[in-house]
């Protein structure tokens, strides 16, 4: 009986992190995507105002706001399925969804922190960093219950 209760709460608190995380990456989606399409003129890209670029090209502005708007539209679909799996399968126990959030989200955000290695840039990484963070808590939670 004990174990039950436990793994109840742990997967309970598992699944509810993982919700989170997914419905925080939607939001944040949502603002970078409302950035790209309808952001200022005068927004800073690492310290240049998005004007400045536009008189080394006219089309840097577009590109960047274009560039920002498939990162965007990649992350919403994925903090929609993250957050989806884990209101279901994950809740539900479905022992693929263990794995299958560890690297799809894992994989992902550990390639997007390796900017500051090849691209030496940190802007970024602290999206890429707290998703990995509180995947890797809410997983670890939830280990026995999947394990």
């Amino acid at each position: 009986m004990v174990e039950i209760a436990r793994k109840s709460k742990t997967l309970t608190t598992s699944w509810i992190l993982l919700l989170v995380l997914g419905l925080l990456l939607v939001l944040i989606s949502l603002g970078s995507l409302y950035v790209a399409h309808f952001g200022a003129p005068d927004v800073l890209v690492q310290g240049v105002t998005v004007d400045k670029l536009a008189e080394v090209d006219p089309r840097l502005p577009t590109v960047l706001r274009g560039r920002r708007a498939t990162a965007a539209s990649l992350s919403l679909s994925l903090g929609i399925l993250v957050a989806w799996i884990a209101a279901t399968a994950y809740r539900r126990g479905e022992r693929w969804a263990w794995p299958a959030l560890l690297v799809s989200v894992g994989v992902g955000s550990v390639i997007s922190l390796l900017r500051y290695v090849t691209l030496e840039t940190t802007l970024g990484l602290a999206p890429a960093g707290v998703a990995l963070g509180v995947l890797v808590v809410a997983l670890l939670i939830g280990y026995k219950d999947f394990h």
